[in-house]
């Protein structure tokens, strides 16, 4: 089984808005199913040349016991027309209120709606608390000629997906408790 972390707050909105221009992104990137798209989003426009980020909490989830884990979003980029390099979507997972990036990497955008993942080993990170991890999304702006040119970068939908915590073992199977109880009342 896996583990998700999905958006549940926003702590740091950035430039960032929701579709209808809003301040609250979290809502607008938290689905536990498929990705609704272009229904909602939250978007960020490269229109000075900077960098612009934003931060949204992730739910709790416990440290994974063992194997990959991933960095998973749905994002594309609306061309403008300045005919630059075009912006590049930055995916990272932070953690705590000092913001300490703990996996970072930097994915390119087409102009369709496309799934972005970026995979990691779950115990080779130092996450000291999993419970307080954050999801940082860097819109990096292109460069050239027509740097600032009016490029926007959606997104749709971010979330963490890992494998189950490390278990505490000792339990039995109720089947095993059961075929035990046959036997002794059989005998």
């Amino acid at each position: 089984m896996a583990q998700y972390a999905r958006p549940d707050a926003d702590d740091t909105d950035g430039n960032w808005t929701d579709k209808s221009g809003g301040g609250t992104l979290y809502t607008s990137i938290d689905e536990t199913g498929s990705a609704d798209d272009d229904t909602t989003y939250i978007k960020v426009a490269d229109s000075d040349g900077s960098n612009s980020s934003c931060i949204v909490r992730l739910s709790d989830i416990s440290a994974p016991s063992a194997g990959n884990a991933y960095l998973k979003a749905r994002a594309k980029r609306i061309a403008g027309s300045g005919g630059s390099t075009p912006p590049t979507l930055t995916l990272e997972l932070v953690e705590g209120s000092g913001n300490t990036s703990r996996v970072s990497n930097t994915k390119s955008l087409s102009t369709s709606w496309g799934d972005l993942s970026h995979t990691f080993s779950g115990l080779d990170v130092s996450v000291s608390d999993w419970a307080d991890l954050k999801f940082k999304l860097t819109m990096v702006a292109g460069d050239g000629a027509g740097m600032g040119g009016g490029d926007w970068v959606y997104v749709s939908q971010v979330w963490v997906e890992t494998n189950d915590a490390s278990g505490g073992g000792g339990s039995t199977p109720i089947a095993a408790i059961a075929m035990n109880t046959y036997r002794q009342l059989r005998n």
